[in-house]
């Protein structure tokens, strides 16, 4: 009885199989250019944006804020910051006050021809910088500019370290400024605010440090030449401490950056202080490489320091 359900159900299964194998054969899938096609003219579509797509390349771009400053030239250097977003919002990364969204050296190597651009997610492909040069052309302007995932670096497989999912294509929205100092100084106005004080009490140096004394000291006066040991904290323009030490003995003549030597003397020994230094008078365009010993610093990173001068 066994043997005869088994020979009259054999054959059914085999057509069956047959049947969907020929059917598997059929279907046709997607190609990672399609995917990518499809999600960028949904994102358009639901966020009502006027882009168009640059030349014969896969890159679309909007002007949000026409460049009114100086010719964009790959010989030159700007600071640059931009916002990334995957376009189904999983991924976010901001712009300003962030220690990575920011590119400082030749715009000839934007986005990932040197030590700077590190943190480029894109691909090897120069359009990204053309659209910047060709379609901007100037600065002081915003772009955005689409990019679909097969030109990211994570793609198809996406990062689960960075949080970027699998086949994420990318809003970038760039700002490119026209010089160095009245960014920073836009910025360190911003990283003041957003440490909950105004403005309006801190003093500005003619290198644009700003400074406030917290408690002018009774101590004995400290000089550009002084050794001072002081309790300190060091915040990156987000307010994340990056570092910070007590007790610490520094020489204000060459054991420290340039705005120490202005800027800690303004108290006596006993004395805090609280300034906000522009990278100029920090640790310039090229910042500091990551280590085993410290995370680093970016490249044109305003720095906010609070200083107590011990008075021993």
């Amino acid at each position: 009885m066994t043997t005869f359900k088994l020979k009259r159900i054999f054959p059914v299964l085999m057509a069956s199989m047959y049947f969907l194998a020929v059917g598997c054969d059929d279907k046709e899938y997607q190609t990672i250019e399609e995917l990518d096609e499809e999600n960028i003219q949904a994102y358009i579509r639901q966020n009502n944006l006027s882009v168009s797509r640059y030349k014969q390349t896969d890159l679309y771009y909007e002007v949000l804020e026409p460049g009114t400053g100086r010719d964009i030239d790959f010989r030159q250097q700007y600071p640059i910051v931009y916002t990334i977003r995957s376009l189904d919002g999983i991924y976010v990364a901001n712009d300003t006050l962030s220690a990575s969204n920011r590119y400082a050296d030749f715009f000839g190597y934007y986005p990932f021809g040197s030590s700077a651009a590190n943190n480029s997610i894109v691909e090897r492909t120069e359009d990204f910088k053309e659209v910047i040069k060709e379609v901007l052309q100037k600065t002081n302007g915003k772009i955005r500019i689409i990019v679909p995932s097969r030109l990211l670096n994570y793609g198809r497989n996406g990062n689960k370290a960075l949080g970027i999912p699998p086949n994420a294509s990318m809003d970038y929205v760039i700002t490119v400024h026209d010089d160095f100092e009245d960014y920073e100084d836009s910025v360190i106005r911003q990283m003041i605010e957003r440490a909950g004080m105004d403005v309006a009490d801190f003093e500005k140096t003619d290198d644009n440090i700003y400074y406030h004394v917290l408690s002018p000291g009774t101590g004995d006066v400290i000089t550009a030449d002084s050794t001072v040991k002081v309790n300190y904290t060091l915040k990156d323009p987000a307010g994340t401490v990056r570092d910070s030490g007590e007790k610490s003995s520094f020489n204000l003549n060459g054991g420290v950056i340039s705005s120490w030597t202005d800027v800690v003397p303004k108290v006596r020994k006993g004395g805090k202080i609280r300034f906000f230094t522009p990278s100029t008078r920090g640790y310039g365009l090229e910042g500091i490489a990551a280590s085993m010993a410290s995370p680093g610093m970016a490249p044109f990173m305003s720095l906010d320091f609070e200083v107590e001068v011990l008075d021993e």
